[in-house]
């Protein structure tokens, strides 16, 4: 009888003996990884394939990289592009997000409800009606005399502005106000105690905040696509133009390049955050 329960006990221990819960969980976590990592596939075999249809419409009829050696300099060009783009916006969302966030957290003034929901208005905005109101903005408007480069910049901070100042409101509120007021005390001044005892706290927050703000400026579409020229061609326009063109296999070149590139930066965040642990 021992044995037998042992025997029972092992067998319900085992991947076999799967509650109803754990088989609809076990389903559901299989569907979920198939249906993120299809996809990609599927774009990287169209942009490999040497012909248009795909076998079950996810592997390569053949093998060619044509795709990247004909186009890579567009390829790269939309990547520098949409760089250009990026790197001022994270600067930008940094330097204004750190006091408005801030702000937030520390300070009482009035109308500081209405202007912590100002701020998550981006985030709920249809992007395309933001970016139409951007369009007349910077077109005939009274920003009109800003130059494209300028226009898109400023609105892809305005739509990633958010992504930086929520992680640095949360990471503000964790830190006890105790140790600010004790600087202060000490005769540091407010610039300093801040510089000095926040942001060393906060380095986390502010690399989260980076990477958001990063990945919501490098697949921005609506308002690079209404501001932009056809000087300025980032990734997601040039997805578009490849697609709208009927070149689907230079489409998905550049959309395997776009996503290995913003994973890539993604990563490399990720293990900044990870190892580099001097704050």
């Amino acid at each position: 009888m021992t044995t037998l329960a042992a025997r029972n006990v092992s067998r319900r221990d085992g991947w076999w003996f799967l509650p109803p819960f754990r088989v609809f969980f076990l389903i559901v976590t299989l569907a979920l990884v198939l249906f993120i990592t299809i996809p990609p596939v599927a774009l990287l075999s169209l942009s490999l394939s040497e012909q248009f249809d795909l076998v079950w419409g996810i592997f390569p009829s053949g093998i060619s990289f044509d795709m990247y050696r004909d186009w890579g300099f567009q390829i790269f060009h939309s990547i520098g592009d949409s760089l250009r783009i990026a790197i001022p916006v994270v600067v930008l969302s940094f330097l204004i997000g750190l006091p408005v966030a801030y702000a937030l957290a520390r300070l009482n003034f009035p109308g500081k409800g209405l202007m912590g929901e100002l701020i998550s208005i981006p985030m709920v905005f249809p992007p395309i009606v933001l970016a139409f109101g951007l369009m007349q903005l910077f077109g005939n408007g009274p920003l009109g005399f800003v130059g494209p480069w300028g226009a898109i910049i400023f609105g892809h901070t305005v739509v990633a502005i958010p992504f930086m100042i929520m992680p640095l409101v949360s990471a503000l509120h964790q830190i006890d106000p105790a140790y600010e007021d004790a600087a202060l005390s000490l005769g540091a001044g407010r610039l300093r105690t801040v510089l000095t005892i926040v942001v060393p706290n906060v380095v986390p927050a502010i690399v989260t905040g980076m990477a958001l703000v990063f990945a919501r400026s490098i697949s921005d579409f609506e308002i690079t696509l209404l501001l932009t020229t056809p000087d300025i061609s980032t990734m997601p326009v040039e997805i578009y133009h490849a697609f709208e063109s009927g070149s689907t296999r230079l489409g998905a070149a550049v959309s395997v390049a776009t996503s290995l590139f913003s994973v890539a930066i993604i990563v490399l965040i990720e293990i900044v955050v990870r190892k580099a642990k001097w704050w």
